[in-house]
């Protein structure tokens, strides 16, 4: 049975979020850098309790010094989110407390190196990879001058333990002290690498996932999809681009292919045209017609810059789509358009003149007959009243047409 993962309360932060700060805010080494404050403080009682209980009253007054130094650090971390600015300081201080402290605790004899080594295992830690070399050399050259300072001057070296007892409970409590930051530093650490490596595990499987989604996508497009680099070479394409390549060109399209292959001569100036015009930013589209062995194609063809996460044009994506229906649909609504202006101008000319002359001279004949009542001059009338609405009304229609289209 599985066991799930004990979560905080909502709205609770745990510990490790109070003493470190949340993932999200802090980078992973200012997390650690606020750990180690906390967990500094916290062995420092116990070394200050030691010091104590051996009688050193200088090492006492020193580490009271260093835990008010190292709670100012904390606090310059924690609340105030300074981290950069105050590594290299907090190194370097806590450095001199320990070369202090070498001279007042006993020298070789005390637990001085052992921590030297420690606050090694802290610099490195919680600072960046150009710092290592720093901390290697001040590691290596501290404590070596302290120890040829004690060879040739040994007066120098003060706080001698009074009894094997003494001795025994410093040096023992340093080494159990600096175990357990040794392992709460690296325990953090490795958390955060295994954590770090679920990340990169589900965002490779996610990838993967979007890859598959993607190219399955493409595929099923029935438009002939090629990505090209910023040299026309070609980087991907769409099982349509391989169709049409091998059932037009006689040869399969391939990656790292050149795409002037497939484009032909009287093209090849207005395709050179679009695609420097995407690999500049900018989109476009052209209508062009190819005359293949079977029968003419009309393509519309669409170049788009390819950007890369960061925004770079590192190539240009070319989608080809057959717009043969549709283009002669489109001719075939011209060719309408134009046989409707010529009814248009038959009906507006050769109709409407006619017309317009037998009305002129039947006003004529009412003038000469004023006096008369003709019966066939009314019906005449009517006759070309009717004509002449029936021609505006297929006027009025064929406009509309040409509109709507």
């Amino acid at each position: 049975m599985p066991i799930r993962k004990r979560q905080s309360a909502p709205g609770v932060p745990s510990l490790g979020v109070i003493l470190m700060g949340r993932e999200g805010e802090f980078s992973f080494e200012h997390r650690l850098f606020n750990l180690t404050g906390a967990i500094t403080l916290m062995l420092l009682a116990p070394f200050l309790v030691i010091d104590i209980v051996i009688g050193a009253n200088r090492s006492t007054l020193l580490l009271l010094g260093l835990i008010a130094i190292q709670a100012i650090f904390y606090i310059l971390s924690r609340k105030f989110r300074k981290y950069k600015s105050i590594v290299i300081s907090y190194v370097i201080v806590v450095y001199t407390g320990l070369s202090a402290n070498y001279f007042f605790n006993a020298g070789i004899d005390g637990p001085t190196l052992l921590l030297f080594f420690t606050t090694l295992q802290l610099a490195l830690n919680i600072s960046h990879k150009e710092k290592y070399v720093l901390w290697l050399g001040l590691s290596l050259l501290i404590p070596g001058t302290l120890l040829c300072i004690e060879l040739f001057f040994p007066n120098f070296i003060t706080g001698q333990y009074k009894s094997e007892t003494e001795k025994f409970i410093d040096r023992f409590g340093c080494y159990v002290l600096s175990t357990i930051y040794i392992f709460f530093a690296m325990s953090t650490f490795k958390g955060h690498i295994v954590a770090q490596q679920e990340r990169e595990k589900q965002r490779t499987a996610d990838i993967a996932e979007y890859g598959i989604r993607l190219r399955a996508f493409f595929e099923s497009l029935t438009d002939n999809f090629v990505l090209l680099d910023k040299n026309m070479s070609i980087l991907y394409f769409n099982k349509a681009a391989v169709d049409l390549t091998t059932n037009f060109y006689g040869r399969k399209i391939e990656a790292e292919q050149n795409i002037d292959q497939f484009v032909h001569e009287s093209n090849m100036e207005l395709f050179h045209y679009c695609f420097n015009t995407a690999l500049g930013g900018t989109s476009i589209a052209r209508e062009f017609q190819r005359v293949y062995a079977t029968k003419e194609t009309w393509w519309l063809s669409t170049f788009n810059p390819a950007r890369n996460e960061d925004g770079e044009i590192i190539g240009v994506t070319m989608v080809m789509k057959d717009i043969t229906d549709a283009y002669l649909y489109k001719l075939k609504i011209e060719r309408k358009n134009e046989l409707l202006e010529k009814i248009s101008f038959i009906q507006a000319h050769e109709l409407r003149g006619p017309l317009t002359s037998v009305q002129s001279l039947l006003e004529l004949i009412k003038d000469e007959c004023r006096g008369l009542d003709l019966i066939y001059t009314q019906k005449l009338e009517q006759g070309l009243n009717r004509l002449d609405m029936k021609i505006k009304e297929i006027i009025t229609l064929s406009s509309d047409y040409k509109e709507d289209v």
